[in-house]
This record gives C-alpha cells, sequence and structure tokens, in this order.
C-alpha cells in the first residue's frame, strides 16, 4: 500500500500533521475496536447462542484435532509405503485406534476401579503406619511431649477414617452429576469421529477453503500463517504425548522396583499430568510421596530418588530430544501463560494455554510483519511488491 495522497496546497496544517498520519489512523482503528469490543462486553446476550454453539461442539473438535495429529502421519504413512487409498488408509488408522482404546479400557478400567478403592480402603492403615514411625521417630528423637504426641495421634486417625468415608459416599453422590453429562458425552464421541474422518480427508485443504474469504493480494500470507500455526500446534501435540507416554513408563518401572504400594495407578496419573509443562510431574509426585512416608524413610529416599532421575531423563534427554525448540518461547514466557490460563479458564487454560499462546504469536507476527511492510513506518522494510528482484 502506497503512501497516502498527498494534501492539496491550502489544505489546513492539523489534515497533514494529523489526519493524513499512519499513527494516527493506526491509534483510531484501535480505539474503534476497543468501542466495538466494549460494546459487545455491554451486550454480552447477543453472544450467548455463540458461546453455547462452541460449547457444545469444542469437546468434539478438541478431540479430534488431538487425534488428527497423531493419526495424520500414520495414514500418510500407509498411503506412501502400501500404496492405500486415502479413505481406506483413514479407516484401517481409525478402526485400529478404536480397537486400542477399546483393549485399553477394557483392561485398565477394572484395575483402576480395584486400586482406587485399595487405596480408599487403606487410609486408615496409612494412618497407622503414619503415626508408628511418628512414634518412633519420637521415641529416638524426643521431639514431642506426650500429650502432643497423643493429640496428634488422635487428629490424624479421625482424618483418614473420616477422609475414607467422604470420598466413598462422594463418589456416589457425584453419581447424579455424572449422569447429567452423559449427553455431552454421548454427543462428543458421536461426532469426533465424523470430524475426525474429514480432518484426515481434508486436511490438507482446510487453509484454501478459509483462504477464499481473504482478499486476494493477502492469500498467500495468510496461507503461510495458517501453515505456520499448524507446524506449531503439531509439533506441540505430538511432542507432549510422547514425553507423557515416556514419563507414564519411566515412573511406574522406577516404582515397581522400588516396591512402591499402587505404582501402577500412580504412573498412570503421572502420564496425563506431564502435560501440564513443568508442574505436572512435581504435581504427580505428592501421592507417591505420602505414599512413600507412610511406609518407611527408605521408601521415601527411593521415591525421591526415582523422581530425580525422571526429572534429568526428561529435562536433558526426552524433552530436548522430542520437543526440541519447535514453540520457540521462553520458559518465563510459558510459566506466565500457565498462571494466566488456569486463573482464566482452569485445567483447560493450564493444558491448552501453552499451544493456544503459540498460536496466537504467528497470528500477531503476521500482522505485525504486514503493518511493518505497507505502513511506511520503517523504511528498512519494503512491501512485497517493492524490493528489488
Amino acid at each position: 500500500m502506497k503512501n497516502l495522497r498527498q494534501p492539496e496546497s491550502g489544505i489546513s496544517w492539523f489534515y497533514q500533521r494529523f489526519l493524513n498520519n499512519h499513527i494516527t489512523i493506526l491509534l483510531l482503528n484501535i480505539f474503534l475496536l476497543l468501542l466495538v469490543l466494549n460494546e459487545l462486553m455491554q451486550n454480552a446476550w447477543i453472544l450467548t447462542p455463540v458461546w453455547k454453539f462452541i460449547g457444545i461442539t469444542m469437546p468434539a473438535i478438541v478431540v479430534a484435532g488431538i487425534l488428527f495429529y497423531v493419526l495424520d502421519p500414520f495414514v500418510h504413512f500407509m498411503e506412501r509405503r502400501f500404496h492405500f487409498q486415502p479413505v481406506l488408509a483413514i479407516a484401517v488408522a481409525m478402526l485400529l485406534t478404536v480397537g486400542i482404546i477399546v483393549l485399553i479400557f477394557l483392561n485398565l478400567i477394572p484395575f483402576l476401579t480395584k486400586q482406587t478403592s485399595g487405596i480408599i480402603g487403606a487410609l486408615p492403615q496409612f494412618a497407622n503406619d503414619m503415626l508408628h514411625n511418628i512414634n518412633r521417630l519420637n521415641q529416638e528423637h524426643h521431639w514431642l511431649s506426650n500429650s502432643n504426641l497423643a493429640d496428634i495421634n488422635d487428629r490424624v486417625s479421625t482424618y483418614f477414617s473420616k477422609r475414607g468415608l467422604n470420598l466413598l459416599t462422594g463418589t456416589l453422590s457425584s453419581l447424579g452429576n455424572v449422569v447429567t453429562t452423559v449427553s455431552d458425552w454421548i454427543i462428543t464421541i458421536i461426532t469426533a469421529p465424523l470430524v475426525l474422518f474429514f480432518m484426515l480427508k481434508d486436511g490438507s485443504r482446510f487453509p484454501h477453503y478459509i483462504s477464499q474469504v481473504v482478499p486476494t493480494a493477502y492469500r498467500a500470507r495468510f496461507i503461510t500463517m495458517l501453515d505456520q500455526m499448524n507446524v506449531k500446534v503439531s509439533s506441540y501435540v505430538r511432542g507432549q504425548l510422547t514425553v507423557a507416554l515416556c514419563v507414564l513408563i519411566i515412573f511406574t518401572t522406577g516404582y515397581s522396583i522400588i516396591g512402591l504400594r499402587y505404582a501402577l495407578l500412580i504412573g498412570l496419573l503421572a502420564g496425563p499430568l506431564n502435560l501440564i509443562p513443568y508442574f505436572g510431574s512435581a504435581i504427580a509426585l505428592i501421592p507417591a510421596l505420602i505414599i512413600g512416608v507412610v511406609t518407611s524413610p527408605s521408601m521415601l529416599i527411593g521415591v525421591v530418588i526415582v523422581y530425580l532421575i525422571e526429572w534429568v531423563l526428561e529435562t536433558q534427554v526426552l524433552s530436548p530430544l522430542i520437543m526440541g525448540n519447535s514453540l520457540a518461547m521462553h520458559p518465563i514466557t510459558i510459566v506466565f501463560v500457565l498462571l494466566a490460563g488456569g486463573k482464566m479458564f482452569g485445567l483447560i487454560g493450564v493444558i491448552f494455554g501453552v499451544p493456544g499462546f503459540a498460536v496466537l504469536k504467528v497470528l500477531a507476527t503476521t500482522v505485525f510483519q504486514w503493518y511493518q511492510e505497507y505502513s511506511a513506518l520503517y523504511p528498512d522494510v519494503l512491501p512485497p511488491d517493492e524490493l528489488e528482484p
């Protein structure tokens, strides 16, 4: 875009210095945008149907999107290696995925139910073991008086006894809430495979479909921006899922070697929690530490050693090898994004805040590059049509 037309002679100084000024026009556009946003916020009811539609469809789209980034390389591999037709490759990939999920749930859910019931039933025993260790340490070091020790014993016994009962009754009372959300799960289960099929079939054409609403002069840049967003999100999703699976295996193997009770259950908890950058593994350490404390000091030391080994492997080997620096984000930025996402959107914001911020970063970078080229405020950055061949 060329510079704005110079005013004719006789036009006021105010027009020349203020109205015919790129910075003024930019500020006016920002001001108008803020007015529109404020008006929408003041009349939020206008967007209520939109938010309801997003709330209904977004779970299916998110599930389908994650599976798309997992299965898309496999579909392309079958097309290249075995010369499958695209539809056949997609059908095989989806059938294998469904089979794996069904097998995992059929074998895992009974085990998890048994393990969870075992933990709830073992809470009183945990209390007795903890009190035994406290009494033994107090006899050796005389940290507490007999009256304080008796008070601690009563408090711990009462807490764990009530806690086990509350967990059981709370689980039963929450069944009503589960029933109310069954319809949403059914919609997601039915819709997600359909969305996934069309993503795998036409995913490469989505940028070209969407770009039809963009002015012709900006389509190439718009498609490039979408490709960059896709690369960022795909690298993050595939990398995080791979690292989470490795963390699950490391924790389960390590805790099993040292003989920690409920090692597999804690490992299965650590894997998904690792999807939360930086904090996931530390959160998964808490139940392991509790079980280690109530078991023995040597078991507690073993838990800490397993965690340190996992931390070294994850931070020094797995994450650099698998993730690399695909997001090009400073660790401090990621921490702030996690804090802000968790505050505004809860667990969903913590899990999806980092890739969401990466997408917004690509968008902001593209818009700013366009503004640099066409605003005439950056003489060293020329528009593409003015670059010398």
